[in-house]
C-alpha cells in the first residue's frame, strides 16, 4: 500500500464531510451544461441523472465530424466544433436535432478547444488558427483576438467577475474581459499544460499544471500564489466543494488543501493518464489509471473522499484501448466515458458495475472531449473518425432511455414486419418496406451469399411506422443476396435475387 495520509490537528472532523453541493456560479449560462466539465471546479458532474441504456434515439452526420463539445445553452440547444483539419466550422443545433446556425471563421482550421456560455449567452472557444472567439447568441462574431499560438485541448473557464481564462499551445495563460480586451498572459518555468485551469470555490485563486511539472495556485491577477511540486501533470486539477484539490502527475492521485498541504496520496496503480477525473455527490473520485499487471488493461477506479480504494473497472475488450476525454458523472454516480481509439462508450455504476456499452465501431468513432448531460437525461456525444476523413456520420449522437406512451397504444397495436421486397426478382431498382411498432435504431443491412455485408441502406432514428427502402445496386453481380431489418431485439432476415 503505497497511500500517505496527513492529517493536521486543526482540520480534525473535515475528512467526515464528503457531501458535495454544487457551486452556483452567476457567469455561467444558466443550462444543464453550459461548459466542458460542466463547471469552473471541473466536477464532471451532472446534477441530472443521465441514460440508464444505450439507446441512440438520434444521430446526424456531419461531414467533419466534432472535436470540442457539445455543450447546451440556456437555450437548450448544442453548440460544438469540428474536426476536420481544413474545416473552420463551429456549429448550432436544436436538441432535436436539426440546424440552426454554422459559424464559419474563414480561415480554414477547426475550433479544437474546449467551450463555454456565459450568462449573456455569449459562446467562447479557441481555434487551431490562434484566435480566441466570442460569438453571439445568433450564430454572429461578438469579438476575437489573435494570438501567436494555436489554441488545442484546453479547457478555458471563467471567474465570478466575467473574465475568460484559457492556454494555448506555448503554455501562456490569457485573461480576456468579455469585451474581448486582454488583461494579462502569463507563464511561469516552461509554461502551462492546455487543459487547465480550475477555478476554487470562492472564484479568487486559479489553480493550473505546470508543462513539464508542478501544480501552480495563481491569484486572478496572474500573480503566483504558491507551488506544489511534483511530476508531470497531463490533465487538469478538479476542485471539490471544501475547496481540495485533486490531481494526477506521473505516480500518483493527490489531494491537496488549498494551502497546498497534502491531504493524501494514492499510488496503487499506474498513473499518468490524459483524463482528468470527477467527483461525484459522495465525494468519491473516479480517474483513468493503468492497471499493475499484465495485460496491463486500462482501468477506471474510485477512490473515496478519504483516499481510500473503492473499486475498479477493467477495460478489457481490447488490450490497447485508451481513454483521454474528461470524465463526467451523473446525479447518481454513475460514469460515462468513451474510447480514444474508437471501440465502445461506456455507462459504469457508482458501484463499478457495467451499466450499457455503445460499440463505436461502425464507423470506428474517436471521442476527444466530454458528453453534456442534459436535464430531461439525454446525453449528446460528438464524435469524429480515427483519420482525417471527410463525409463522416454518425457524429453527433443522442442517448435517452425511451418509455412507450399511454397515447401510443391507444392508436392501435403494430407488431415489427419485414415484407418481401418487390419487384423480386428485379434487375436495377427493388423496393424493400418494413413497419416498427416503437421508435429506436434501425439497420437495414445487405449481405452476399457468403454473410459479408455489401450494402448498408439504413442506419438511424425513426419513429413508430411503416417504411419504404430503395435498394439500388451499382456493380453487384447476379445471384442471392440476404437483407436483414435490426430494431431493439427484433430481426429479420429475407432473400432477394438480383438478374442482370
Amino acid at each position: 500500500m503505497k497511500k500517505i495520509m496527513i492529517i493536521f490537528s486543526f482540520i480534525v472532523g473535515l475528512s467526515s464531510a464528503q457531501q458535495q453541493v454544487d457551486v452556483v456560479w452567476p457567469t455561467l449560462a444558466n443550462s444543464p451544461w453550459p461548459m466542458v466539465k460542466h463547471d469552473p471546479q471541473f466536477t464532471g458532474r451532472s446534477p441530472y441523472k443521465g441514460p440508464q441504456s444505450a439507446t441512440v434515439i438520434w444521430f446526424l452526420d456531419l461531414a467533419y465530424g466534432i472535436y470540442s463539445g457539445p455543450v447546451i445553452g440556456e437555450d437548450k440547444n448544442l453548440y460544438f466544433g469540428s474536426y476536420f483539419y481544413s474545416a473552420d466550422n463551429f456549429y448550432c443545433y436544436s436538441n432535436d436535432g436539426d440546424f440552426i446556425w454554422d459559424y464559419s471563421s474563414g480561415r480554414s482550421l477547426p475550433p479544437a478547444s474546449g467551450i463555454l456560455i456565459d450568462s449573456s449567452n455569449t459562446i467562447y472557444f479557441g481555434s487551431s488558427d490562434k484566435y480566441f472567439y466570442a460569438i453571439n447568441a445568433d450564430g454572429s462574431l461578438k469579438w476575437e483576438y489573435q494570438t501567436e499560438h494555436f489554441f488545442g485541448p484546453t479547457l478555458m473557464n471563467i471567474d465570478l467577475q466575467g473574465n475568460l481564462y484559457s492556454t494555448n499551445n506555448s503554455g501562456q495563460l490569457f485573461s480576456f474581459n468579455s469585451s474581448g480586451n486582454l488583461n494579462w498572459s502569463v507563464t511561469y518555468e516552461s509554461g502551462f499544460n492546455q487543459r487547465s485551469p480550475v477555478l476554487s470555490t470562492d472564484g479568487n485563486t486559479i489553480y493550473i499544471a505546470g508543462k513539464d511539472s508542478n501544480l501552480f495556485a495563481l491569484n486572478l491577477n496572474g500573480s503566483l500564489k504558491w507551488t506544489f511540486k511534483c511530476s508531470k501533470i497531463q490533465t487538469a486539477p478538479i476542485v471539490d466543494s471544501y475547496d481540495n484539490i485533486y490531481f494526477i502527475d506521473q505516480y500518483s492521485l493527490f489531494s491537496i488543501y488549498p494551502n497546498s498541504e497534502i491531504r493524501w496520496e494514492f499510488s496503487d496503480f499506474q498513473f499518468g493518464s490524459y483524463s482528468i477525473p470527477a467527483i461525484n455527490y459522495d465525494g468519491n473520485i473516479y480517474a483513468i489509471v493503468g492497471d499493475t499487471v499484465a495485460p496491463y488493461n486500462k482501468l477506471l477506479v474510485s477512490i473515496d473522499f478519504d483516499g481510500e480504494y473503492l473499486w475498479k473497472y477493467i477495460f478489457n475488450d481490447e488490450e490497447n484501448d485508451e481513454f483521454w476525454q474528461p470524465l463526467i458523472c451523473d446525479s447518481e454516480g454513475t460514469v460515462y466515458v468513451g474510447s480514444t481509439l474508437g471501440y465502445n462508450y461506456y455507462a459504469i455504476s457508482s458501484n463499478g458495475s457495467l451499466k450499457w456499452k455503445l460499440p463505436l465501431t461502425s464507423p470506428i468513432q474517436q471521442i476527444d472531449n466530454t458528453g453534456a448531460i442534459s436535464d430531461n437525461g439525454t446525453l449528446f456525444l460528438g464524435t469524429h473518425y480515427t483519420t482525417l476523413l471527410q463525409h463522416q456520420w454518425r457524429t453527433l449522437m443522442a442517448i435517452r432511455d425511451t418509455v412507450t406512451s399511454v397515447e401510443n397504444e391507444k392508436k392501435g397495436l403494430i407488431n415489427y414486419q419485414l415484407e418481401q421486397n418487390y419487384p423480386n426478382p428485379f434487375n436495377s431498382t427493388t423496393n424493400i418496406k418494413y413497419t416498427i411498432p416503437q421508435s429506436g435504431r434501425v439497420t437495414v443491412i445487405v449481405y452476399d451469399i457468403m454473410g459479408r455485408v455489401v450494402a448498408l441502406l439504413l442506419d438511424r432514428y425513426q419513429d413508430a411506422g411503416s417504411y419504404d427502402v430503395i435498394f439500388q445496386p451499382k456493380d453487384f453481380a447476379s445471384g442471392i443476396y440476404f437483407y436483414t431489418l435490426t430494431s431493439g431485439n427484433f430481426t429479420a432476415t429475407k432473400k432477394l435475387i438480383l438478374l442482370k
